[in-house]
């Protein structure tokens, strides 16, 4: 396994992501395995889906076409905020903190939903491409990778691309002791994984620039508040992991060259569009 493809975190900013990787693939880019976090998790499972279901079916395994149903995805699927969860209502959010029983700003039912409609197990479990995606245990602050063999892979899926506060604990089947959060937590790109794993060979796709876009936010909205504070930690971990020396390692990393500006909460399938073709511009520029 020694090209590794890493998927860092960045929410709905993982369509740059996706655009990015329709380039490289385009371009014959083939990884051994995906690594991912947060979005890039949800990314990377979705393409080893892909490659698992070509070769169920008995055919070549596509990079292009993987790419291209990932994109089609991002374009179909994700069209506004409904697509990957609905807030509650005020009273809900009163009564859920007051009982103990706070489940985060946003009901994530449309994320689980969609998850379990485009991903089948027996696609990834075929897939030549190996995967693993990262989630934070919120008992101990530990990070958990596990793959496609792991009981209740989807679960720590969903985990891994839980904004903490924003999105509930994911209790994996069920157990307090397996509380997991958003992976980004702790390792917004996997790529130390993806090292002690064996690559050889790394390429590193980010959803954010080296400093954050300084754009004027409502600080007064709780779900954007959310939102900006995320944006800073996860900046600040991804810089610090990536200026780690790694001599040992072929390293390449893509990033946007301007802050990639979207509303979580607003955003619309325009917008979804914009960041796949940013994307895909900079992966055929870098």
């Amino acid at each position: 396994m020694s090209k590794i493809l890493v998927l860092a975190g960045g929410s709905v900013k993982g369509a740059f992501q996706a655009g990015v990787i329709k380039a490289l693939f385009e371009q014959g880019y083939q990884p051994d395995a995906i690594y991912g976090v947060s979005a890039g998790s949800l990314n990377a499972a979705y393409l080893v889906n892909q490659f698992g279901q070509q070769a169920n079916a008995h055919l070549p395994i596509s990079y292009p076409q993987a790419a291209q149903d990932l994109w089609d995805f991002w374009e179909l699927r994700i069209t506004h905020p409904q697509s990957l969860s609905k807030p509650f209502n005020l009273f809900e959010l009163g009564w859920s903190a007051l009982t103990k029983k706070f489940k985060g700003l946003v009901d994530t039912s449309p994320l689980r939903d969609l998850l379990q409609d485009v991903l089948q197990s027996r696609n990834l479990s075929a897939s030549p491409v190996g995967l693993k995606v990262g989630a934070v245990n919120v008992l101990d602050g530990a990070m958990h990778y596990v793959d496609p063999s792991f009981e209740n892979f989807q679960e720590y899926l969903l985990a891994s691309s839980a904004v903490p506060i924003l999105m509930p604990v994911v209790k994996i089947n069920g157990e307090t002791r397996k509380s997991y959060l958003d992976g980004g937590l702790r390792d917004v790109a996997p790529l130390q994984k993806a090292i002690q794993d064996g690559a050889t060979e790394v390429v590193v796709i980010a959803c954010h620039t080296e400093m954050i876009e300084g754009g004027d936010f409502d600080s007064g909205d709780l779900l954007a508040l959310v939102d900006r504070v995320m944006d800073i930690a996860v900046n600040e971990i991804l810089n610090a992991d990536l200026r780690m020396q790694r001599s040992e390692v072929k390293l390449r990393i893509i990033r946007p060259k301007q802050p990639l500006s979207i509303d979580i909460q607003h955003f619309t399938k325009m917008d979804i569009r914009r960041m796949l073709e940013m994307g895909y511009a900079q992966g055929m520029s870098d």
